[in-house]
């Protein structure tokens, strides 16, 4: 008997060759090229449209403006009637190619504008005049009613909790102060009254993540309660305030050359003028909105955080194994050079299809352990700072900054490698792995798109910080004989950057000493790196969806992407010193014994990793374990434990520089764990818990 098996269909049977990098500054180099001239009029037309609709939406008191239109070319080989892919506001849409228009032509589309946007505007009215009617329960919508608090004017905004969200309202141009407004958002809970009353509650001064319900766009704002539960909008000032000022990184992400690799341009911006849409689509179509977020937001603990991420990376964004799946075959020797070449000639849709790997030459089948070692492998390479694109923290050893100078290490192609690292650190959250690399906590804030604050200078180098924190002090700053530049030092060699045009003719006066404080930190948080930034951030967001990053905050992202740390608690005591009020006792206090209960019975992983993020500024443990923590001089410094009274602060204070925790002497066990809580908590919102 002779049986003829026909042969596993093949989807693939070659990669299509790296996608190169297209340069969205007109620079090429580093790996990048020049954007194409059709390339480049294809997104100065974009630019146009988004800038009228930003225009026509600037007033949010208006009527909602027309849905956002996007310029698309149809691609060769496309005929009436056929679909094709396009990427729109970093979302995956499927294009029906109309009658009458032939590939090479230039097509509007739009995408599907929310009915609950429209709902909403026509909900804010007065009380008397305000529409009693409920949304469907098929929209899961709830109707809230506030009054507008005192001194808020026409077109003004206030902030107040909502469904337990912090949401952002702007005053109708018809409503006074102390008349009611109704607006309507989206909720899990479908059995809520009709009108929920709401009231307003204490919110800390300080910068807070809010929905905007004229738009459903979220939206940082900074909130100042000044005891009368206002809850009013601190709006930021042109010049420049160390304590209040406050920037997020804004991505605008173009077309490329390759359609499967676009580019974009990274700026800093005020934190109060950028925004993300609160939901996630494909294909036209929401798979996941903001009530679930929102709903994702208020779980407490960190794994069930975790477990929703994941839940809706492998049950809604990942392709279905029969739609298309991805073997990648490496040499083990060339790990990293086969690797770039196969992830980087892949498009978006197949950064989220299933991966299975094999290693050329080796007997095995990747059951899941194949893709945890490639993982560990690859990013312990890139992480490594002998590769010449990360350094080691100043102030911390376990945790990486940018080199500047990646170009001079890697002058062919330092961005692609940055571009492959931001794509497998997404993919990476997105199965549920983890990297070998902790960074720098400004780093994981611009991927939240967290406010960056003057106070951020201090761990990636506190002597910088200090010197600048101290100028604002000085009487005549004119007699330090500054002006705008940064001396950097690549390789031994050192090189004076312009700061602001024709910095090294501007000398820093107390008038411009708030400018000059600003551009350092702009410089420092991203202009010196704003090209491997960038590159990280894009390949990054090929895959991961950024409103599902909103439920977290960048100590649970470094949690997230590198996973719980290995603590071991009888190292960590061992190797802990004890100064101020606690250094004649030691270990033996009442209240260090009090912390280590606390700690070593009841903390759980999580609470444990925070404390040690809280102390030193990276969930990191370095492989010898705590005999080798380093400060910021790159010398040995042990965890510390300072004694300090109450008076001076309630709760325990940081100082990641030099691994060292303030500790009040608090009277009862109680009190030193409700504190500590709080300390390690609060640690991540930016807010001041003194």
């Amino acid at each position: 008997l002779q049986l003829t098996v026909p042969p596993e269909p093949l989807t693939r049977a070659q990669m299509g060759g790296m996608a190169a990098l297209t340069s969205a500054t007109g620079e090429g180099g580093g790996g990048q090229v020049r954007m194409l001239s059709e390339v480049l009029q294809r997104n100065n037309e974009q630019q146009e449209i988004e800038r009228d609709n930003n225009l026509r939406n600037s007033n949010s008191t208006s009527p909602p403006a027309p849905p956002t239109t996007y310029m698309v070319t149809v691609p060769q080989g496309i005929r009436p009637g056929m679909q094709f892919a396009v990427d729109v506001a970093g979302q995956r849409m499927m294009v029906t190619c109309p009658a009458g228009v032939q590939a090479g032509m230039n097509l509007r589309i739009q995408t599907p504008e929310q009915q609950q946007q429209q709902q909403q505007q026509q909900s804010m009215n007065s009380s008397g005049g305000m529409n009693s009617s409920t949304t469907s329960s098929s929209t899961s919508m709830q109707m809230f009613e506030v009054i507008v608090p005192a001194g808020v004017m026409p077109g003004q905004s206030f902030s107040l909790l909502a469904n337990s969200q912090r949401v952002l309202v702007t005053c109708p141009p018809n409503i006074r102060p102390g008349q009611a407004v109704r607006f309507n958002l989206p909720i899990a809970d479908k059995s809520s009254p009709p009108i929920k009353q709401l009231e307003y509650e204490d919110i800390p001064d300080g910068w807070a993540r809010t929905i905007r319900v004229t738009d459903m766009k979220i939206q940082w704002v900074k909130t100042k309660n000044d005891g009368d539960k206002d809850n009013s909008v601190d709006t930021q000032t042109s010049s420049f305030d160390i304590k209040n000022s406050a920037y997020t990184r804004k991505l605008r992400f173009l077309e490329g050359n390759d359609p499967r690799m676009r580019t974009g341009l990274l700026d800093l911006v005020p934190a109060n003028q950028s925004s993300i849409d609160s939901c996630v689509q494909r294909n036209g179509k929401q798979i996941v909105g903001y009530a679930e977020i929102a709903a994702a937001h208020d779980k407490k603990k960190f794994e069930d955080k975790a477990e929703w991420f994941q839940t809706i990376c492998r049950d809604r964004l990942r392709i279905d194994w029969s739609e298309g799946h991805m073997k990648i075959k490496i040499r083990r020797d060339h790990l990293l050079h086969d690797s770039i070449e196969a992830v980087m000639s892949l498009s978006p849709t197949d950064m989220r299809k299933i991966w299975r790997f094999e290693f050329l030459g080796e007997v095995a089948i990747d059951a899941g352990g194949l893709q945890r070692e490639w993982f560990q492998l690859v990013t312990e390479q890139l992480f490594d700072p002998d590769m010449g694109l990360w350094l080691p923290s100043a102030s911390n050893q376990m945790a990486m900054r940018i080199n500047p100078a990646s170009e001079i290490s890697c002058p062919e192609d330092h961005l692609i490698y940055f571009r492959f690292l931001g794509r497998v650190m997404g993919k990476a959250m997105f199965d549920g792995q983890i990297v070998a690399g902790h960074m720098v906590r400004h780093l994981y804030k611009h991927i939240l798109g967290w406010p960056i604050t003057f106070e951020d200078l201090e761990i990636p180098d506190e002597s910088y910080y200090n010197s600048l924190k101290s100028l604002i002090d000085l009487e005549n700053v004119e007699d330090m004989c500054l002006d705008f530049t940064f001396l950097e030092n690549d390789l031994g060699e050192n090189r004076s950057v312009d700061l602001i045009e024709n910095g090294s003719r501007t000398d820093v006066t107390k008038e411009n000493l708030p400018l000059f404080l600003e551009v350092n930190m702009k410089y420092h948080m991203m202009e010196r790196v704003k090209p491997q930034l960038t590159e990280l951030l894009l390949g990054f967001f090929d895959v991961i969806p950024e409103p599902l990053l909103t439920v977290f905050d960048f100590q649970e992202l470094e949690l997230l992407m590198c996973g719980l740390p290995k603590i071991d608690i009888d190292d960590w005591k061992r190797h802990t010193d004890y100064q101020g009020y606690f250094e004649q006792k030691g270990s033996d206090d009442r209240v260090i014994q009090w912390f280590w209960e606390i700690v070593s019975e009841e903390f759980d992983h999580e609470q444990r990793a925070r404390l040690l993020q809280f102390s030193t500024g990276t969930s990191g443990v370095p492989s010898r374990g705590f005999s080798v923590l380093q400060s910021n001089d790159g010398k040995i410094r042990k965890f510390c434990i300072n004694g300090i009274k109450k008076d001076i602060s309630l709760y325990p204070r940081s100082h990641t520089c030099f691994n060292r925790i303030d500790l009040p002497m608090y009277s009862s066990k109680n009190e030193l764990r409700e504190k500590l809580r709080v300390a390690i908590e609060s640690s991540a919102t930016g807010f001041d818990i003194e």
